[in-house]
């Protein structure tokens, strides 16, 4: 995802596609916190009217994603812009899911310089999953 050059147009299609996740971030934020005002409304109606406003924003959410999706290549070519077919939805979903990869493989690459770091010293805490090994504490006195 990386490699590749720096132009207006990737640039372009990485903030769509970072606009995409956050919105939809914010579709399941909102899908829950309803879920919870509801279970814990005890029948209130200043409760209940929360939970159907989340939903509400949800909904919105979800129908502007797929505005941006679909509205957004048809304004580029309406204001002939250069490879306007760059900014389809698939490449904005694929853009998408390249950022969210990316973000994942961090828990892994610090995970491997943990496990590197074996050789060339101490760990802050054992990676291993059969460890035998336990924390001894009978010498501290409170």
């Amino acid at each position: 995802m990386w490699d590749k050059q720096a132009t207006v147009e990737n640039i372009i299609l990485t903030i769509l596609a970072l606009v995409v996740i956050a919105i939809c971030v914010w579709c399941i934020y909102a899908f829950i916190r309803a879920i919870f005002l509801f279970i814990f409304s005890q029948w209130k109606e200043d409760k209940i009217k929360a939970a159907w406003n989340s939903i509400r924003y949800m909904i919105i959410g979800i129908i502007f994603t797929i505005v941006l999706m679909f509205i957004f290549p048809l304004i580029f070519k309406w204001m002939n812009v250069k490879w306007y077919e760059n900014y389809s939805a698939r490449n904005i979903f694929n853009r998408s899911w390249e950022l969210i990869k990316y973000v994942f493989q961090l828990g892994d690459v610090i995970k491997e310089s943990q496990q590197d770091m074996q050789y060339r010293g101490q760990l802050y805490y054992d990676t291993t999953p059969d460890s035998t090994t336990s924390a001894d504490y009978t010498d501290y006195s409170l």
